[in-house]
C-alpha cells in the first residue's frame, strides 16, 4: 500500500514475512531528486513491494537515507541505489553496517552476548538465530556520512539530521523545522516499545536512549513518521509513555535482583514479556536473544547509575543489589 502522507512524501508499507514486526514503513520523497528513507530486508518480498511503489510514482533513481544499522532498514541498499545515488547514514551506524556485511561483526556480537551470560550452545554461531544475519546487504556501501545538524534538501523540505542513539549506537532522525515533520525511524514507535539492546560500541544504550528522547522532546513536531506502525498523533504523550515503560522495567529488574549474583540471561527469564509461550524454554531462539539484550540494557543502566553492583565471574558479567 502506497499512501501520501504530506506534499511529495509517500509511505510504502513493506512486508517483513515471518517476522514479529510484520512490516516496515519506507518513505519516498519525490522531487528534482528523490529520497528513499529505509528499505526493508534483503529479500524478494521487500524488494518487490518497493519496486511497485517506484513504478506507481514513476521513479527510476533515488538517493537513500538509512536511519540505522538494522537489516530491516538497510538490507536493500544496493538494489535501490545506482552509481548516481547518494547513500546517507550517520557515521557510527554506517561503519557498523559495513562491518555487518562480514561475519566478524556477528562473531563479535555473539562473544559480547556470551559475556553477559547467553549460553553459547543456544546459538553456536548459528546465522539463523537473528533475522538481521540472514537478510542483510552483502557488499560494502560507499556512504555519504551525515552529522548532527547537517541538512538534506528534497521535495521542498529541509531535513536536518538529528542523532538519537539508543536503539542503535548511531540512530539518526530527519527533522524539517519549518514544516514540523520528524522521520523518526525506530526511535519512537506507537504500538510497541523500540528494542533497546546492548550493541558493539555501546555500554549504556538505555541511558543513551532516554537522553535521546529528551532531545527529541524539545523539538516542535506536528507530524511524526515512524518506521513501523501508523503515524503517531501525539509524539509528546508517546514519549511520556516510553519513559514510564522503562521506569517500570527498571523497577522490575531491581525486584528480580537480590544479594545473589545473576547474569542478564537469568534476569531475562523472570522479566515480563508479551509473547505467547508457556515459559522461557519455549521462547524462540531469536526472542531469547532480544529479551536478553533488553535485560542487559536495563542492568547496565542501573549499574552506571550506581544502583546495583556488577562483577565479572568466570569471564561473565553478573549483577546483584
Amino acid at each position: 500500500m502506497l499512501t501520501k502522507v504530506a506534499e511529495n512524501i509517500y509511505r510504502k508499507v513493506v512486508p517483513l514475512p515471518n517476522n514479529p514486526l510484520r512490516e516496515i514503513n519506507a518513505y519516498l520523497i519525490t522531487g528534482e531528486r528523490n529520497l528513499l528513507i529505509d528499505t526493508g530486508f534483503n529479500r524478494p518480498e521487500c524488494e518487490e513491494a518497493l519496486r511497485s511503489a517506484f513504478a506507481e510514482l514513476g521513479i527510476s533513481e533515488t538517493d537513500v537515507f538509512i536511519t540505522h544499522l538494522h537489516s530491516d532498514h538497510c538490507g536493500l541498499i544496493q538494489q535501490f541505489s545506482t552509481e548516481n545515488s547518494a547513500i546517507y547514514a550517520g557515521e557510527t551506524d554506517g561503519e557498523l553496517i559495513n562491518f555487518e556485511a562480514g561475519n566478524l561483526y556477528w562473531r563479535m556480537l555473539d562473544d559480547l552476548f556470551i559475556k553477559y551470560g547467553f549460553p553459547k550452545a543456544d546459538f553456536g554461531r548459528n546465522t539463523d538465530i537473528h533475522p538481521g544475519r540472514k537478510y542483510c546487504h552483502k557488499k560494502r556501501v560507499d556512504f555519504t556520512y551525515v552529522a548532527e545538524g547537517d541538512v538534506l534538501e528534497y521535495g521542498g523540505y529541509r531535513l536536518r539530521a538529528v542523532c538519537t542513539p539508543g536503539h542503535t549506537p548511531g540512530h539518526m532522525c530527519l527533522y524539517d523545522e519549518e514544516k514540523k515533520i520528524l522521520f523518526c525511524g525506530d526511535h519512537i514507535l506507537g504500538t510497541i516499545t523500540p528494542n533497546i539492546c546492548i550493541e558493539l560500541s555501546a555500554e549504556n544504550p538505555l541511558g543513551d536512549y532516554l537522553n535521546s528522547l529528551e532531545k527529541v522532546e524539545r523539538l516542535e513536531v506536528r507530524q511524526l513518521l515512524p518506521a513501523h506502525g501508523t503515524p503517531i498523533a501525539d509524539m509528546y504523550a508517546r514519549i511520556r509513555e516510553l519513559k514510564e515503560h522503562h521506569r517500570q522495567r527498571l523497577e522490575e529488574v531491581l525486584g528480580i535482583l537480590d544479594d545473589s549474583w545473576k547474569t542478564a540471561y537469568v534476569v531475562a527469564q523472570y522479566m515480563t514479556w508479551e509473547i505467547t509461550c508457556k515459559g522461557w524454554e519455549d521462547f524462540p531462539a531469536p526472542q531469547k536473544w532480544f529479551a536478553t539484550g533488553e535485560a542487559i540494557a536495563h542492568l547496565q543502566y542501573l549499574y552506571f547509575s550506581g544502583r546495583i553492583q556488577r562483577e565479572e565471574r568466570n569471564g561473565v558479567y553478573c549483577y546483584r543489589k
